[in-house]
């Protein structure tokens, strides 16, 4: 038999087991403890508690509630950010779970899982938020007397940044002729732009001059909507490479007279995520038995094509949308052809012979 509690609470006398207390309805006295001693031993007050359990909200009933809430003043962008988190991540784990059956354990596990999936610091502390409002609501309508999630600390994440390996040109070629339709020509304009997929996603065809032949970067997708470029770095104007031009020309055929956007989806509006890309991406690196890569690799290929050939750093940084040389220069270097004797020529040429004057 499992161990009967009591607490204090104004004056009043509740008595539980696993942490779900009930009120006597009596004052709290050892009299009153005694009697209800003796109902539970003689199986008295199980129904009484098997109601309460009954009647026990879920973390889905209370977090609806919460979001609810939240959304009647928090805008639209942070919304998105708490839906996401309580769709893909909260509700799967805990969704249908009585709150009075969580214990600190089990949070514990569900951060591990959270860790074990590769998710960012701020996935599972944005997860926390919510979960600690869930149990203080619950706390609030004395469903519970404490919450398990302070007995459980933020995780210390030490996630090893993945090494990237960028994409030979046979490589490219292969997974190009592989692709159709939109997925060929967002890849191409990946590979040979270097343009990250949120800004790829965010192009409209004003954004495009084939006369000069360059595109202006001044937006991009993020949590399905369309925001300004982060950083002023990120705002900027790049040359289109006659490859990347091949591309955009298809596509302008794909999608060119239905709506501004460059690529749409199915509702002839633009993505509100590279989710489609990516999955088909990773089917062609599947199918072509190429070691799966990040989406994000494509922009890396770029870079590191262009500087192993020789291109200028700073218009490379410049294409990237870097803040300064120095960060594609700390990323790239190792791709940069090395010399082992610089040849300064037009030196050369005036001191050769002991000649010109210092």
């Amino acid at each position: 038999m499992k161990k009967l509690r009591f607490k204090n609470r104004n004056g009043i006398l509740y008595f539980g087991i696993d942490g779900k207390f009930i009120s006597s309805k009596m004052k709290y006295t050892n009299i009153n403890k005694n009697i209800i001693i003796g109902k539970y031993n003689r199986g008295e007050t199980d129904e009484e508690l098997h109601f309460e359990e009954r009647q026990s909200p879920t973390v889905k009933n209370l977090l609806q509630n919460i979001i609810l809430e939240k959304s009647k003043h928090l805008k639209h962008k942070s919304m998105i950010a708490y839906r996401s988190s309580m769709k893909n991540h909260i509700l799967p784990y805990f969704g249908d779970k009585m709150v009075t059956h969580i214990k600190p354990i089990e949070i514990k596990q569900f951060q591990d899982l959270m860790m074990e999936q590769g998710l960012k610091k701020e996935s599972i502390q944005l997860a926390r938020i919510l979960l600690k409002e869930v149990f203080n609501l619950a706390i609030l309508s004395e469903t519970i007397s404490s919450n398990p999630i302070t007995s459980v600390g933020m995780p210390k994440i030490n996630y090893k940044k993945e090494k990237q390996k960028p994409f030979t040109l046979d490589e490219i070629d292969l997974i190009l002729s592989s692709a159709t339709g939109q997925i060929k020509n967002f890849l191409g304009l990946s590979f040979f732009t270097g343009m990250r997929s949120g800004e790829i996603l965010a192009l409209e065809w004003s954004d495009i001059n084939f006369v000069t032949d360059t595109i202006t970067i001044n937006k991009t997708v993020a949590q399905g909507l369309i925001n300004s470029a982060k950083t002023k770095s990120s705002e900027r104007d790049i040359e289109i490479l006659p490859k990347a031009k091949e591309f955009l020309k298809a596509q302008q055929l794909e999608t060119g007279l239905k709506n501004s956007y460059v690529f749409l989806n199915d509702k002839n509006n633009h993505f509100s995520s590279n989710d489609n890309f990516y999955r088909n991406y990773q089917a062609i690196l599947k199918k072509l038995n190429l070691e799966k890569r990040s989406l994000h690799n494509t922009r890396h290929t770029f870079a590191s094509m262009m500087l192993n050939n020789g291109i200028d750093p700073l218009w490379v940084s410049h294409t990237l949308g870097h803040e300064n040389l120095q960060i594609t220069l700390n990323t790239y270097t190792h791709y940069m052809p090395k010399k082992e004797k610089m040849s300064i020529s037009f030196l050369d040429k005036r001191y050769k012979n002991g000649t010109g004057e210092l």
